[in-house]
């Protein structure tokens, strides 16, 4: 009778503290999800190297539009991603799942925000070159 209780209290015990476990790992596991912010942080290294290589820098909200050599860049919101288009043709998606983005001039930088399907909202910050006009 004893051991019946004993064996009752502990199966009682781990029943209660399943609920947590599973909550603590599935949060943990939100968090060690590598995928988007690495893409983020690939789409910002583009973005830098491409100002660096560019020049006539035009911002508006959801768009980037530069010279690169002799053809017209823009980077663009586009349904659920941000795509890069040259010349007004193309259409290389370098950023998905995206809800917003955000372009604006803050100074003698560009800075970027992007808020993500998920949940999750990412910024960036990056500085403008000589002969780059906003």
């Amino acid at each position: 009778m004893v051991e019946s209780l004993l064996v009752l209290m502990i199966f009682i015990s781990i029943a209660a503290l399943f609920p947590l476990v599973y909550g603590a790992l599935y949060r943990t596991e939100e968090q060690l999800d590598p995928e988007r912010r690495a893409e983020w942080e690939l789409f910002i290294l583009q973005l830098r190297k491409e100002m660096h290589l560019s020049h006539s820098l035009q911002i508006t909200e959801e768009r980037i539009t530069f010279v690169q050599g002799a053809d017209l860049v823009s980077i663009e919101k586009y349904q659920e991603g941000v795509r890069r288009r040259v010349g007004g043709r193309g259409h290389e998606i370098i950023l998905q799942e995206v809800v917003s983005i955000r372009f604006y001039s803050c100074g003698s930088l560009l800075c970027a925000e992007a808020a993500f399907e998920n949940g999750e909202k990412e910024e960036a910050q990056l500085h403008l070159y000589r002969g780059e006009a906003i």
